[in-house]
């Protein structure tokens, strides 16, 4: 099994850069590509919202414009040396709207990824019974099999 695409969802968290350096790695033994996403959910508006409120426009521009630069910081600061380091192409970064786990699942059907590497946060029972998992719901519906990296330890990879 070769793994050429791996698709690296990711919220900028420290557990997700842990996981990331995974994927760095698997990318490098296997010649794959990365592509990074990271998913925002749209605000709600309400419509009887007081006339102060900012503009949501607005907002969501400033929302989108943070990760994007937020993920290109990433790319450089982790991915861009390690990709000269073994001779891989130049990760793509996508910046997507919606419910996280429906645009990760069909981002990885889109770009026919043949794996997707991303952290867990080790939430509490109760907290997973009340938010549920993103993970464990791309887990569940993933065209292509998934590596669950736990949040934490020691990165080591043979």
């Amino acid at each position: 099994m070769k793994f050429k695409k791996i698709l690296v969802p990711t919220d900028f968290s420290d557990a997700a850069k842990y996981a990331l350096e995974y994927a760095i790695e698997l990318a490098g033994l296997y010649k794959g590509r990365l592509i990074l996403i990271h998913v925002h959910e749209p605000m709600v508006y309400f419509s009887d919202a007081p006339m102060a409120m900012p503009d949501i426009v607005d907002v969501e521009q400033s929302i989108v414009a943070s990760a994007e630069n937020t993920l290109q910081k990433v790319y450089d600061d982790l991915i861009k040396n390690k990709e000269t380091e073994h001779g891989l192409e130049p990760a793509e970064l996508i910046i997507a709207q919606g419910k996280p786990f429906i645009e990760i699942i069909k981002t990885a059907k889109e770009k026919e990824a043949d794996l997707i590497v991303m952290s867990t946060h080790g939430r509490s029972a109760l907290e997973h019974m009340l938010l549920g998992s993103v993970t464990e719901k791309i887990v569940r519906k993933a065209p292509c099999p998934v590596l669950t990296v736990r949040a934490g330890g020691t990165f080591t990879m043979p």
